[in-house]
């Protein structure tokens, strides 16, 4: 429901509870073995890959109720986003896990949704995580057509006038805070030639990057999403190279809560150009069922 703030200005948010990833993988493994996700932000999980590469990567969706404004025949235009979080950067850590990818976390907001049901059922990292980290520029329509993207969106991928919103967050492993064999505050686990085991903690924020069209619409709903792309047990793309594949490991984060709030005015648009701008924004709504 849209908030008042004044007769032309309305406050609307959504929010996306924490998560917690823990990740195991077992001696001589290149791939997760075990994991679970915790914590009431499961709730609003609509996909999460298990035992696979990537393993422990997660959705989140959750829609945005614009039919206050909607049914006062109220047109207000998106003109300030805010982005907060608990924290800027996962908690938690991990051990003899890969230290050399980024963590990933894409918030999408959008005007029509995606096929939640070819989302669900997923499993790998390439047919759906992959293609998913270009969502929101006019250009990536032509993926839905491809072997690795979704099939199943129908009408094409979301474009940029039907992105309201795009936020992109890298995180990496802080290995200057890093407990290991070489720097002496871990002991060698196994006799014999010192194998490297390594315990990292919380991560660095590297880059936050947004994009989207903040064009209006009032609804009757706005589609939000949240990838969290995990790479922190997997090394399947170097196997046999990675002397941690010869330990076991285990990671543990925690996902914080994130609250996206928009700011909304009257655009004071003519007839003629509301119309043209919903048009835009809905004219490629998935066929083929269910999408939200």
């Amino acid at each position: 429901m849209a908030r008042i703030i004044d007769k032309d200005t309305r406050l609307i948010d959504i929010d996306f509870n924490q998560i917690g990833v823990n990740l195991g993988r077992s001696a001589g493994n290149d791939k997760p073995t075990s994991v679970t996700l915790t914590q009431s932000g499961q709730n609003q999980v609509i996909n999460n890959l298990g035992l696979v590469s990537r393993g422990g990567s997660f959705i989140q969706y959750s829609r945005i109720d614009l039919s206050y404004m909607t049914e006062n025949n109220e047109v207000m235009q998106p003109v300030n986003v805010s982005v907060q979080r608990t924290s800027p950067v996962p908690l938690g850590g991990s051990n003899n896990g890969n230290n050399f990818d980024k963590v990933e976390e894409y918030i999408f907001v959008l005007t029509r949704p995606l096929n939640n049901d070819v989302i669900s059922n997923a499993t790998t990292y390439a047919s759906l995580y992959r293609p998913l980290r270009n969502v929101g520029l006019d250009g990536t329509e032509a993926l839905a057509g491809t072997a690795t993207g979704l099939a199943g969106l129908g009408g094409g991928w979301p474009s940029q006038e039907q992105t309201i919103y795009a936020e992109q967050r890298l995180y990496s492993v802080n290995l200057n805070n890093a407990a290991t064999v070489a720097n002496g505050e871990i002991p060698d686990p196994a006799p014999g030639p010192v194998t490297d085991n390594t315990l990292t903690g919380i991560m660095n924020l590297d880059l936050v990057n947004s994009w989207g069209s903040m064009n209006s619409i009032t609804g009757p709903n706005l589609h939000v999403y949240r990838v969290v792309i995990v790479p922190s047990q997997d090394f399947s793309f170097v196997p046999g190279i990675c002397t941690n594949e010869l330990l076991g490991g285990l990671t543990s984060y925690e996902f914080p809560a994130v609250n996206i709030s928009f700011l909304c005015k009257d655009p004071n648009y003519s007839e003629g150009e509301y119309l043209t701008r919903v048009a835009n924004a809905m004219n490629s709504t998935p066929e083929g069922g269910p999408t939200a």
